[in-house]
C-alpha cells in the first residue's frame, strides 16, 4: 500500500536495512521457497515488547494509513502495530490475529496531534513465538489531502452519471430544452435517535420529519420497557404508537433492541431467574417482539453489544446467541440482522472488540447450523471519545470489515462534549458517508427535551445546536439543489446525480410547453439514461 509510505526499506529487499531491534531477542531477514524476503525477530525472552522496530518522524495534524503482512510461528495470537513517541506515550495502529503457515494483514492507522520522533514496533504477548513482518506500510496525509479524498469518493460512490436526450415529436434531437431538475427523496438513508417525547410534541415531529428517513428507539423497545415491571406483563403502547407515527411519516425504524447482552440492562425480574427460567422467558421475549413487528422494520439488533457482554452466553452456553440470530431470521425472515457494537471501529485501545474479532464473532454466528442464509449486517455504534477521531484507523476498519459483503450501518453516531464536538461530528460523518459499504447512518442524538446525555442537534426550542448545524449543512450538500440547464445541439445534457428520486420539468424551446417527469437514480456503474420526448 502507497510503496511503503515513509518506510525505509518495507520489502526487506535490501537486508535489515533501516531496521533494528526492539527490546530482546534476534532479527533476520529470511526468504520463502518462492523469493519472497521478509523479516523475523526469534529468541525473545519473557518480555512481551521484543521485536524489530524503525524510527520515524510523525508530523503534527497528520493522518497515518498504516499496512503489513504479519504471521507467527506458533498459535493464533494477536500482533499489534504500535508506535512509541519520545515523550514515551504508546500510539496503538491497529491489531490483527496472526497465525502459523498463513500471512494476515494487520490494516489500521493513527492521528497525531503533535510532531515528534517515534518507533514503529509490532507487539505480541507469546514470547515463545516469531514474529514474522512483510510488506510495511506508513503513509501520511494531511487534513486537505484526506478531505479531497472523501469528497472525490463520494462523488464515486453516492452518485450516478445521468444522460438526457430530448427528441422532437418525429424523433428529431432537440436542442434548447430546458431541464428544471428537483430531488424528492435520497436513497440514503440518514436518521437520529427519538424518544416517546416525540408522541406529544408536534414540534419535535416536525424537526423529526423534515430531516430524517430513519429513526431508532433509544428505550422503547427494549426488554426493559416493554416487560418492565413483572414477567408476563407485557406493554408495546408506546412502542406501537412510534412504529404508527414512523409509517405514517414514510420514515424506516431500526429495531433497537431484542436483546442486550450487558447484565446490568436486564428487566430486573429476569436477573433473579434461573438459567432454565431464563431460557423459557427470552423465547417468549423473542417470538413476542420479533413476530408483533416483523416485516414493518428495515434492521433488527439483535443481540446487542454481543463481543463487551455474554450475559446469555453465560446463562445459556456459548451458543445462546446465535440460537436467537436462528429465531429472529426465521420470525423475520427478510429485515437485516445486525451485530451491534461499540469501538470497533472509533477506539483502537480497546482490543476486545478489534475488526477482526467482530469478524470471528460474525463467523461463529454464520456457522451455526441454519445461520448460513441470514442477511447480517455490520452494526457500528460510532461512540467516539474526546478529541480529533483517528479517521485513519476508522477507514482500514471499516475497509476489513467491508470484506464481508455485508451492509456497514453507523448505527449511533456521536462524540465526547468539547468545544469541538460539531467539527469532530462532521469529520465522523463524512468519513462514513464516503465509504462505499456504508448503507445507513444514524445519529445517536436529538432535541434537548431527550436530554442529551452527549451530544444534542437543538435546544429546547428546536434551534440548532452546532452539531445540529452540520447536520442540517451535511444533509444540504448530499442532496441536489435546484438544477437548470438546456440540452446541447445533440439534444442531450449530462450531469451526476445523488441517487434518489427526482421531479424533471421539461420545456420545449419553441412551443414553450412544460411536462413534468419523475425518474430515479439508482446505483450502477454506466450511465443512466433518461429520454424526454416531446409529442
Amino acid at each position: 500500500m502507497h510503496g511503503g509510505g515513509i518506510i525505509v526499506n518495507p520489502e526487506f529487499n535490501d537486508g535489515l536495512k533501516g531496521w533494528a531491534v526492539f527490546g530482546q531477542g534476534a532479527i533476520e531477514e529470511r526468504i520463502s521457497d518462492g523469493g519472497n524476503k521478509f523479516l523475523v525477530v526469534h529468541s525473545r525472552t519473557n518480555s512481551t515488547l521484543d521485536s524489530f522496530s524503525q524510527k520515524l518522524h510523525l508530523e503534527e495534524e497528520k493522518f497515518y494509513a498504516f499496512s503489513a503482512w504479519v504471521q507467527i510461528s506458533e498459535g493464533n495470537e494477536a500482533v499489534s502495530a504500535m508506535f512509541k513517541t519520545e515523550d514515551g506515550r504508546l500510539v496503538h495502529g491497529g491489531t490483527v490475529t496472526a497465525k502459523p503457515d498463513c500471512w494476515s494483514m494487520l490494516k489500521g492507522g493513527i492521528f497525531v496531534n503533535i510532531s515528534s520522533s517515534a518507533e514503529l514496533y509490532f507487539e505480541n504477548k507469546n514470547a515463545a513465538a516469531e514474529i514474522w513482518v512483510d510488506s510495511v506500510s506508513l503513509q501520511p496525509f494531511s487534513r486537505e489531502q484526506w478531505r479531497s479524498h472523501q469528497d472525490e469518493r463520494i462523488e464515486k460512490v453516492r452518485k450516478r452519471k445521468v444522460r438526457f436526450e430530448a427528441t422532437d415529436a418525429d424523433g428529431t434531437k432537440l436542442a434548447g430544452v430546458r431541464l428544471s431538475i428537483r430531488q424528492t427523496k435520497s436513497n440514503f438513508p440518514f436518521g437520529c435517535a427519538i424518544t416517546k417525547n416525540i408522541l406529544t410534541s408536534t414540534a419535535y415531529q416536525n424537526w423529526v420529519t423534515a430531516r430524517f428517513t430513519v429513526m431508532t428507539f433509544i428505550n422503547e423497545m427494549k426488554w426493559y420497557s416493554t416487560e418492565a415491571r413483572r414477567q408476563g406483563q407485557e406493554n408495546y403502547t408506546t412502542c406501537d404508537a412510534m412504529v404508527e407515527f414512523a409509517k405514517a411519516n414514510n420514515i424506516s425504524v431500526r429495531g433497537h433492541n431484542i436483546f442486550w447482552d450487558n447484565p446490568k440492562f436486564q428487566p430486573r425480574w429476569v436477573k433473579k431467574l434461573s438459567p432454565e427460567e431464563l431460557r423459557k422467558a427470552a423465547a417468549r421475549r423473542i417470538d413476542s417482539v420479533v413476530s408483533r413487528y416483523s416485516g414493518q422494520l428495515i434492521g433488527w439488533d439483535v443481540v446487542n453489544e454481543n463481543l463487551h457482554f455474554h450475559f446469555f452466553e453465560d446463562m445459556l452456553g456459548k451458543n445462546a446467541s446465535a440460537v436467537y440470530y436462528s429465531r429472529a431470521h426465521q420470525l423475520d425472515p427478510k429485515t437485516t440482522m445486525f451485530m451491534n457494537e461499540f469501538n470497533t471501529i472509533e477506539d483502537h485501545t480497546d482490543k476486545s472488540v478489534t475488526p477482526e474479532k467482530y469478524l470471528l464473532k460474525l463467523k461463529s454466528l454464520q456457522d451455526f447450523p441454519g445461520n448460513e442464509n441470514i442477511p447480517f449486517g455490520i452494526g457500528l455504534q460510532s461512540h467516539f471519545p474526546s478529541g480529533r477521531p483517528n479517521l485513519a484507523y476508522m477507514r482500514a476498519s471499516m475497509d476489513l470489515l467491508a470484506s464481508t459483503g455485508f451492509p456497514l450501518w453507523l448505527t449511533e453516531v456521536d462524540t465526547g462534549k468539547e468545544p469541538n464536538q460539531a467539527q469532530y461530528l462532521e469529520e465522523i460523518l463524512r468519513e462514513g458517508y464516503a465509504n462505499p459499504a456504508v448503507e445507513g447512518i444514524v445519529i445517536w442524538a436529538g432535541p434537548k427535551i431527550d436530554g442529551c446525555k452527549r451530544m444534542c442537534l437543538t435546544d429546547y426550542k428546536y434551534k440548532n445546536t452546532k452539531a445540529g448545524a452540520v447536520v442540517d449543512k451535511l444533509l444540504k450538500e448530499w442532496k441536489l439543489g435546484k438544477f437548470e440547464a438546456t440540452t446541447d445541439s445533440d439534444g442531450s445534457l449530462e450531469t451526476a446525480l445523488f441517487h434518489g428520486e427526482y421531479d424533471l420539468t421539461v420545456t420545449h424551446p419553441v412551443t414553450n410547453s412544460s411536462r413534468v417527469l419523475h425518474f430515479k437514480v439508482a446505483k450502477g456503474v454506466s450511465e443512466e439514461i433518461i429520454h424526454v420526448g416531446f409529442k
